[in-house]
């Protein structure tokens, strides 16, 4: 039973890196067409909006899809409910809203699109922390790092890639994007929940039920709280910070400092991926420190910055604490939870996570 226990489930590490990679290519496809739909169909006083409306979501829906999904496990042993529910919405809302933009800006479903944009974005961030927490189940505890390198490597490479996902939307178009977007996001979705065998699902149930306490002390909270914050600055600074900065203040031209920014998030993909059985061997709250310490450093450094190449150097210490941040994040999280709570605590730091980004987006919207 133990070496059962001890063994890494790659069938479902792979199928929630798929989850993933279709949810980041998701996001991309968003990002790329909001503002054009929205001057396209003449909703410009709603920017402003769902600029703010996405940021509050991004913060508070991840929680509180923990939680609900906690209190269902814990009632009747059903963990995937909130996860279909937003797995299946979010699809279905991708197949609406691609039938809004075949219409037309002229037709009488027009006004519905800001509304089911609102909607989407919810339904996005309802599966994510039932989704992420399951990792818990597919690993022992201290290989966890490993399955984060395999699954930050997807993320972010995507993300490091974003200029080539750009020009695949844009050859799709709108319509057939969201299309696809629907498919891939229900393809992958299926998927997850397909593999992620009943013995897995039956695990946590059973941990749940049978654990004698459920209290989870708030320094834990505080401690996951604190960690999403950092692992968010360094994603904010790095996606958009850097471009800006590099831009504004050096001899270098917008798409230069943009190549920039993701060629440090390419290095960070690859370096979470090169390290994650490194740090397997070391206390996590040690790691984490050493993320911390050397996220603030690297942002200071960069915003002193005299030179280029000190901007550059600084950009490389952000990128490998973002990469600390990355793998050991979730693994310290869940293993400083109770079962009972796992999802919910997922679903703060990754709601943590987003607020800077969501910060920086208001400012420089």
């Amino acid at each position: 039973m133990e070496q059962k226990e001890n063994k890494l489930k790659w069938p479902e590490i792979f199928s929630l890196a798929a989850l993933n990679a279709a949810v980041v290519i998701s996001w991309i496809a968003y990002h790329e067409y909001q503002p054009v739909l929205i001057e396209q169909y003449n909703f410009q006083n709603l920017a402003s909006f769902l600029v703010t409306t996405k940021a509050i979501v991004l913060v508070i829906i991840p929680p509180l899809a923990g939680l609900l999904a906690d209190v269902i496990l814990k009632k009747n042993g059903r963990y995937f409910t909130i996860f279909t529910v937003g797995i299946g919405a979010t699809a279905m809302i991708f197949m609406v809203v691609a039938t809004i933009l075949g219409a037309g800006p002229l037709s009488a479903v027009r006004g519905l699109l800001p509304f089911m944009l609102v909607i989407w974005l919810i339904a996005m961030n309802l599966f994510i922390s039932p989704a992420n927490s399951m990792i818990e189940a597919f690993a022992p505890a201290h290989k966890l790092p490993m399955v984060m390198g395999v699954l930050v490597l997807t993320t972010e490479l995507i993300y490091a890639l974003e200029p080539l996902v750009i020009d695949l939307v844009r050859f799709f178009g709108d319509t057939m994007t969201f299309v696809v977007g629907g498919i891939l996001i229900a393809g992958t979705g299926f998927l997850f929940h397909k593999v992620s065998s009943n013995e897995v699902i039956e695990r946590k149930s059973e941990m749940s039920q049978t654990e004698s306490s459920s209290n989870v002390k708030a320094i834990a909270y505080l401690s996951i709280l604190v960690i999403g914050l950092c692992l968010g600055v360094g994603k904010a600074v790095l996606t958009e910070l850097v471009p800006d900065f590099l831009a504004g203040n050096f001899a270098i031209s917008e798409d230069t400092a943009q190549f920039v920014a993701f060629a440090l998030l390419g290095f960070s993909a690859f370096l979470a991926f090169g390290i994650s059985r490194i740090v397997e061997r070391f206390m996590l709250s040690n790691i984490i420190a050493v993320g911390i310490v050397l996220m603030g450093v690297g942002v200071l450094a960069l915003l002193l910055s005299p030179t280029y190449a000190v901007a550059l150097i600084s950009g490389l210490a952000i990128a490998t604490a973002f990469s600390i941040l990355n793998i050991t994040g979730l693994p310290f999280a869940i293993k400083h939870l109770s079962v009972r709570h796992v999802t919910y605590g997922v679903g703060i730091y990754l709601g943590a996570s987003e607020i800077f980004t969501g910060i920086f987006e208001h400012l420089t919207f």
